[in-house]
C-alpha cells in the first residue's frame, strides 16, 4: 500500500479515543476519531475512505458497533473492524465477529495489544486485496477454469503464477492428486505472453517406456513395425507453447536421461530419425511425490532434478485450507447446476458442516465429485445431508469437549492458545498429530506456537 493507513477510531469516550490517537499514529497511521457510528458511517458514505474501524460496542445515536460492522462492510468489504467491547457484551461482540468484524478486544486493553490486532487486520486486508487482482487476471485468462480459494495459502499460489507467468523458466509444481497441479500450469501458461500459443498436457505415468518415447518425441516412417508414417511429437506440437509434464517421477532411468538431454539442449531426434529437431517450448512439470527424496534414494537424477526444480509451486492440501472449503462448494454447485440445468441455490448448514469436517484425502477433486453427484441427486433446491455420500457423513472428525472450553472473558486470540495448548495435551505433544485434529499444516502450527509463547 503506496499510501499511509487509515484508520477511523469510533467511541463517545473522548479518553478512549487520545488512547488510540498516542498509540497508533506514531506507526505512522492517519487516524480520524468519531464519537458516535453515525457520523463514522456518514463520512464514509460521503466518499471518505478506512482501512481499519476501530469501534466501541456501545455507541450512542441509535448505531451500536454491530451496526458498524455492517453497514461499514456494505460500503466497502475489504474494511477490517476490530471492536473494542466491555466483558458483560462479549456475546454482542461474538455476534459482531459472525457479521465480519475482523476480532474484538476485552476492556480494559494493553495498547501494545491493540496495536498488534491492527497490524495483523492491515496484513490480511491487504493479502485479501492482493488476492483479489490476482485472481481477476487469472479469470481474465481463462474464466472457465478458475482456480478458487482466498486463504493465505492459495494467495501464495496465485502470487507465485504471476511472478512465474511471463519467464521462461521451468516450473515444478508440487503437491497431492486433486489439488489442482494442472489448472495452476494452464493459468501460468493461458496469463503468459504463450498464452496464444499450444498447451501440451501429458500424463508420464500413464504410459510405458516405449509408448511414452513414441508420444514425447515422434518417429520416421519405418521406424518400427506399424509406423506407416511420419508422426509428430509431443514436444514438436508444443512449439512456441508450453509442454505440461505430469506425474514426472514416475519416468524411468532411460526416459530421464532423454528428457534431460531435451531441457539442456532443447533439440531431439525422432524415432529412426538422423537429423535433430530444434524446439522452442517451456516446460513445467508436476509430481505428487517428493522429488528431493526420489533423488536421494537413487530413483531420480539429480541433474534432472535440478534442471525441473528451477521454479517451485507447492499447492496445499485441501485439509490445509479448509478456509477454502465453503467458497469452492459454491463454486462447484454453480458449475453443476448449469450444466444439468438445476435451479440449486446453496446448501444448508448440516451439509455444509460434513463437508468441512471430511479427511478430503482426493482434494478438490473430490469435493468436485462430491458436489457433481450432490447437484445430480438432489430433488431440492438446497443441498442437504441426505444428498452427501454415505462415507462422508460416517467421517465427522470429533475434537474432545474438553479441547475447547468456552470462556467468554477472554479474547479471540487467547481461546485460540487454549484451544491449541487443549489439542497439544490430548495429542500428548505430538505436534502432527495436533496439527491434524486442527486442520492445519506443521508449518503453520509451529508459527502459531512460536508466536503464542508457547514451548516448542
Amino acid at each position: 500500500m503506496d499510501r499511509p493507513v487509515s484508520i477511523i477510531a469510533i467511541d463517545d469516550e473522548e479518553t478512549m479515543l487520545r488512547i488510540l490517537k498516542r498509540t497508533l499514529e506514531p506507526e505512522g497511521f492517519l487516524v480520524e476519531t468519531f464519537l458516535n457510528g453515525r457520523d463514522a458511517i456518514g463520512k464514509l458514505k460521503n466518499g471518505g475512505t478506512a482501512d481499519v474501524i476501530i469501534t466501541d460496542m456501545m455507541l450512542p445515536g441509535g448505531m451500536d458497533g454491530l451496526t458498524v460492522v455492517e453497514e461499514a462492510r456494505s460500503i466497502d468489504k475489504e474494511i477490517m473492524v476490530i471492536v473494542i467491547t466491555a466483558h458483560s457484551s462479549i456475546e454482542s461482540a461474538v455476534a459482531a465477529v459472525k457479521a465480519g468484524a475482523y476480532d474484538f478486544i476485552p476492556k480494559p486493553f494493553d495498547p501494545e495489544h491493540i496495536l498488534l490486532v491492527v497490524k495483523r487486520a492491515i496484513e490480511t486486508r491487504n493479502l485479501r486485496i492482493e488476492n483479489v487482482g490476482l485472481k481477476k487476471r487469472l479469470a481474465e485468462a481463462s474464466p472457465s477454469r478458475e482456480i478458487v480459494g482466498t486463504s493465505q495459502e492459495m494467495t501464495q499460489v496465485f502470487s507465485m503464477i504471476d511472478k512465474v507467468k511471463d519467464t521462461d523458466g521451468t516450473v515444478l509444481i508440487m503437491g497431492e492428486s486433486g489439488v489442482g497441479k494442472e489448472l495452476v500450469a494452464r493459468a501460468i501458461h493461458s496469463n503468459s505472453k504463450r498464452g496464444t500459443m499450444p498447451f501440451i498436457a501429458l500424463n508420464c505415468g500413464a504410459l510405458p517406456d516405449d509408448l511414452l518415447e513414441s508420444e514425447l518425441f515422434g518417429y520416421e516412417k519405418g521406424a518400427f513395425t506399424g509406423a506407416v508414417s511420419r508422426k509428430t511429437g509431443l514436444f514438436e506440437a508444443a512449439q512456441g507453447g508450453t509442454f505440461f509434464l505430469d506425474e514426472v517421477s514416475s519416468i524411468s532411468p532411460m526416459m530421464q536421461v532423454k528428457l534431460l538431454r531435451v531441457l539442456q539442449e532443447r533439440s531431439f531426434m525422432r524415432l529412426g530419425g538422423k537429423e535433430s529437431v530444434n524446439v522452442e517450448v517451456r516446460i513445467i512439470a508436476a509430481t505428487n511425490e517428493d522429488l528431493k527424496e526420489a533423488v536421494e534414494k537413487g530413483a531420480f537424477r539429480k541433474d534432472l532434478y535440478y534442471r525441473l526444480n528451477v521454479v517451485p509451486i507447492e499447492i496445499p492440501p485441501l485439509r490445509e485450507r479448509r478456509d477454502d472449503i465453503p467458497l469452492l462448494i459454491r463454486h462447484f454447485i454453480g458449475r453443476y447446476s448449469e450444466k444439468t440445468g438445476k435451479k440449486i441455490s446453496g446448501i444448508n448448514g448440516d451439509a455444509e458442516k460434513l463437508l468441512l469436517n471430511h479427511r478430503w484425502e482426493g482434494n478438490v477433486r473430490e469435493l468436485e465429485n462430491i458436489i457433481e453427484r450432490a447437484v445430480t441427486v438432489t430433488d431440492n433446491e438446497i443441498i442437504g445431508p441426505e444428498d452427501i455420500p454415505a462415507e462422508v457423513r460416517a467421517d465427522i472428525q470429533r475434537t474432545p469437549e474438553a479441547v475447547s472450553p468456552y470462556q467468554p472473558e477472554l479474547s479471540l486470540f487467547e481461546v485460540e492458545r487454549l484451544h491449541i495448548e487443549s489439542v497439544l495435551k490430548v495429542s500428548n505433544n505430538n505436534k502432527s498429530k495436533a496439527a491434524r485434529i486442527l486442520g492445519i499444516d506443521y508449518t503453520t502450527l509451529l508459527r502459531k506456537l512460536k508466536a503464542m509463547d508457547i514451548p516448542l
